[in-house]
This record gives C-alpha cells, structure tokens and sequence, in this order.
C-alpha cells in the first residue's frame, strides 16, 4: 500500500473494519480500555459525543477554518471565524444527535467556542507561521523500526497542524482541555508517536519538534503550547510494542474491561459495560483447559 498524504474523502474509503487500519485513536482507547474499544469497533455501539467532547471538535473546525484560509494566503478576522462557527453549529449538533439538559446550554457552549477560538487567533495571527499543512490525513506502511518489518496493517492519522520552523518541520495537535499544566510525558506519547511515523513515512524526513497547543476552558480562556522532542529510536521501539500486542489481542478476540479512572468519562459504563459477563474466547478457552491440566 503507498504511502501518501489524502483527503479526508479518500482517507474514509479505507476506513471501517477492524482489521483495516490502525491509528492513534484506536490504540488509546484500547489501552484504556479493551471492552470499551470492542464496543465502539467491533459491536458497532455509537454514543453521541458529550458536550465537552462536541465542543473540542467544533473548535477544531473553526482552526482548520482559519488556517485553510491562511494557508491559501487569505487572513481571517476573529469576528469571521467566530461567525463561521456560528453558522454551523445547529447543523453539526444535529447531525451528532446531541441533547442539550437545559435550553440555554446550546447557546453558552457557542460562546465558550468561540471565546477559546478567539483567545487562540489573539495569540497566534501575528505569529508569520509558514503553514505546510492542514488537517493532514495521512496513511502509511507499518515497517517496525527495530526489526523492519512490514507489519499486516497500515497507520492513519490526521495531524492538525504541519508548520515550517527555521529548525524544520513541526507536527501540531489542538487540545481542548479543562485544566491548564505541564503534561506528563508518556501522556500523549502513542498519538505524538503515530503522527511522527506517518511524517517520517511520508516525507522521508525527521521533524524538528511536535507541539501540543492546549485551548484551556477556564473562565477566561488561555493557550498553552507544550513542545515536544522529536520521538527518538526508544520512543518508536516502545511504540510497536504497543501495536503488536493490539494485533495480538484483534487476531485473539481478547477485550477484557479495564476499570480505572477512565470509567468516570466512559460513555458506555451505565448501559452496555454493567452487561459483560467476562466471556471468554474460544482460544482463552482452549488455554484455560491447557492450564487446567498442569
């Protein structure tokens, strides 16, 4: 499969079945949870996004807004972004079936959207950034770093930034956060991971740096701008150990739930997680049997 850097229409038409692809999002949600991720990817379950999570995508929308316009040399004011979110924000609620508790809540969400939009634009429109890319979607072979081989599946991803730095390129991914602060490293360490595979596959070329650019919710809004080194020969190792033991886990049919902390935010914890009964595969089955003997 080559490697190259797609639409979103065309990135979509490889998109869909369990053993198609694998991303960044896929692989979190099975770390956090593998009964959660077989829900979502292998029953089909769908739940509408929350608020908070309906917020962060529209903020993405109103950025890639922004520097698709910057991108062709056309600057956007605040106030124009700002009308361009506007504009669809009913449609898109509509379309991911969201229920608003209380009648106003629509129109507070608005606001906070476009006030973290805004708060973003007053610190970046005068930055003179070279943009190379937005809303990147790529696609690219697997080939294991360590002992380079081309594994079954390919990676996919979209970045949401790619920026020209006298330094080199840098990967950017926006972040709609609650709480403001220094991550911790192995934080974003799967997707910075991904997105530096399908650069390095793509462009045959080392990125300088990866940013995470942090849009704060607090009452009055801020941005926070988390640089990251480019990942290293330890970090790609420490990801396709990751990525072999999810193929392992796909090609067993093994999705044993995870409780934790994740629950608090797992939007299947009260309908369809409270329901497993902790089956087991025909394979586990066949183990269990093996060390029933010994």
């Amino acid at each position: 499969m080559p490697n190259e850097i797609l639409s979103r229409t065309a990135l979509s038409k490889h998109r869909g079945g369990l053993t198609d692809y694998v991303s960044a999002s896929r692989l979190s949600l099975w770390l956090r949870c593998p009964l959660a991720f077989k829900f979502r990817y292998v029953d089909g379950i769908r739940t509408p996004p929350s608020a908070n999570l309906f917020l962060g995508k529209r903020v993405h929308d109103g950025l890639e807004y922004y520097y698709r316009h910057a991108q062709a040399g056309v600057r956007l004011s605040g106030p124009e972004v700002a009308r361009h979110i506007a504009r669809h924000w009913e449609g898109a609620a509509d379309a991911e079936q969201i229920v608003w508790e209380k009648a106003d809540d629509s129109q507070s969400l608005l606001t906070k959207c476009q006030a973290l939009v805004a708060c973003y634009l007053d610190r970046f429109v005068d930055a003179g950034e070279q943009i190379l890319g937005v809303e990147s979607a790529m696609e690219a072979t697997l080939l294991d770093p360590v002992t380079g081989e081309r594994l079954a599946l390919p990676m996919v991803g979209i970045v949401d930034l790619l920026v020209e730095t006298n330094d080199g390129p840098i990967l950017v991914d926006f972040k709609t956060v609650g709480r403001g602060g220094t991550p911790v490293a192995q934080q974003h360490e799967i997707q910075l991971g991904c997105y530096s595979l399908l650069f390095r596959e793509l462009m045959g070329t080392l990125e300088s740096g990866l940013e995470i650019r942090s849009l704060v919710k607090t009452k009055r809004p801020r941005v926070e701008v988390h640089r990251f080194e480019p990942r290293s020969a330890r970090h790609l190792a420490r990801l396709f150990t990751v990525i072999r033991e999810y193929l392992g886990a796909i090609e067993r049919g093994v999705f044993n739930f995870r409780p934790g902390m994740a629950c608090l935010f797992c939007d299947v914890r009260e309908t369809h997680c409270p329901t497993w009964s902790g089956h087991r595969s025909p394979i586990q089955k066949e183990e269990d049997g093996i060390w029933a003997n010994c």
